[in-house]
Order: structure tokens, then sequence, then C-alpha cells
């Protein structure tokens, strides 16, 4: 699978609206966001992990950077509810 380099596309926040199917539905220009800048983060993960976490963004229908932010989101929401 080819990735699109982190400085060019950003993830497409959820909309209510179906995907098209296209790759272009899971990117967007960063130029459009606001004044948030994105960075680059690398993780490693066991394989097994990696292949879960593939197919549980699959079963969602977003991108595998799209099924971690919110994730991460998720963990944050949270830790300040409590």
């Amino acid at each position: 699978m080819a990735t699109k380099p982190a400085d060019r596309f950003a993830a497409r926040p959820r909309a209510n609206a179906r995907s098209t199917g296209s790759a272009k539905d899971a990117f967007i220009d960063p130029s459009s966001l606001a004044a948030d800048e994105m960075s680059k983060l690398t993780i490693r993960l066991l394989k097994s992990l990696h292949k879960d976490v593939k197919a549980a963004a699959l079963a969602e229908d977003a991108s595998v950077q799209e099924w971690i932010q919110d994730a991460i989101n998720q963990k944050l929401a949270n830790k300040t509810a409590h």
C-alpha cells in the first residue's frame, strides 16, 4: 500500500457522507486545515497487532491513520472525563 507524504496530505475529518471508495477520500490538502500543524509519529507494533489495526480500520471504512487518530482521541477523552 503506497502512502502519501505527511507534509502534503492529512487525515480527512469524518463526515456523514458515504465514501466513494476512492483513495482521495482518505486525504485532504492540509492547507485547508486551521492553524493546527500535523506532525509525524513512528511507532513499532507487533505484526499481529498491526494486522488487527488494519482489519479494524477496514471494517470501519477508515484509513489506518484515521482509525489510530480516533483511538487516541477516545483514550484522551476518557482520561479527561475521569
